[in-house]
């Protein structure tokens, strides 16, 4: 399986280069995008989001002027969409319409409003990483705490300046600007660092992880431990995304993908 994921990633870039292959393009200028497990994807504009299918038709747009600019979204879970507005302190859900479900989670009121990062987790949860005290906390859907890492600058005696934060399989990950890509179990114990440095986005996959850099998409096996990396032909793209066999690109005023 290992071989033919390393193989699929080479002959999917190659093919992604091709002319005779169907591209879809939605022209749109926006800040950043996210894309869900059947194909979906989200582009973020301020405070607004817009959600296109396969074949880039637009299905639903939303937005919340109050609570201000979208920080991150995470689309991992189609059905209950995480949007980090972090100026305010906030988080809402949205389901698979983009309609919001509940009031905002106002993070003041749970004493997390120093939190920078937060994903999905399974059953309904969320983690979160919070600078005051450097530490990684799972809220459960009743945003109860459940685990807290404790202060992990003191753990892995350095100072962290984390940058993306993303759970999958059963494995927490958290890239660092200068320590890589920190690993840990569902129960917040420390398992790992992966040295992959200043990765501000990723995607794991049958323990693979895909990320782009410095105009390369690069495939690194959590296993092996190696890297198989392909450099996009020009214009670069400002952003790269894997998912389920398709490599997404962003440009300033567009979005493609085959």
């Amino acid at each position: 399986m290992k071989k033919l994921l390393i193989i699929f990633f080479a002959f999917a870039l190659l093919s992604f280069t091709r002319d005779d292959k169907s591209t879809t393009i939605v022209k749109h200028a926006y800040d950043f995008f996210a894309v869900d497990n059947m194909g979906n994807v989200y582009t973020v504009a301020n405070d607004e989001i817009r959600k296109f299918n396969k074949k880039g038709e637009l299905l639903k747009i939303f937005s919340n002027k109050r609570a201000g600019k979208i920080f991150s979204i995470d689309a991992s879970n189609a059905l209950r969409i995480v949007v980090f507005y972090k100026d305010q302190s906030q988080v809402i859900f949205l389901d698979s319409q983009l309609t919001q479900n509940g009031d905002p989670i106002d993070l003041l009121n749970l004493n997390l409003e120093q939190s920078d990062l937060i994903c999905s987790s399974f059953n309904n949860g969320i983690w979160l990483y919070n600078r005051q005290n450097a530490e990684l906390i799972r809220l459960d859907e009743k945003l109860e705490r459940v685990v807290s890492t404790g202060n992990l600058n003191n753990l892995l005696n350095t100072e962290l300046k984390p940058l993306y934060l993303n759970e999958n399989s059963g494995y927490v990950y958290m890239s660092d600007t200068k320590n890589g890509i920190l690993v840990f179990d569902i129960y917040g114990t420390y398992y790992k660092t992966i040295s992959l440095f200043n990765i501000r986005s990723f995607q794991v996959a049958e323990q693979q992880i895909f990320y782009y850099k410095d105009s390369v998409i690069s495939s690194y096996n959590t296993k092996l431990l190696n890297n198989f990396d392909s450099l996009i032909a020009k214009p670069y793209p400002k952003d790269m995304k894997w998912m389920n066999g398709t490599f997404y690109k962003q440009y300033t005023d567009s979005l493609m993908w085959e």
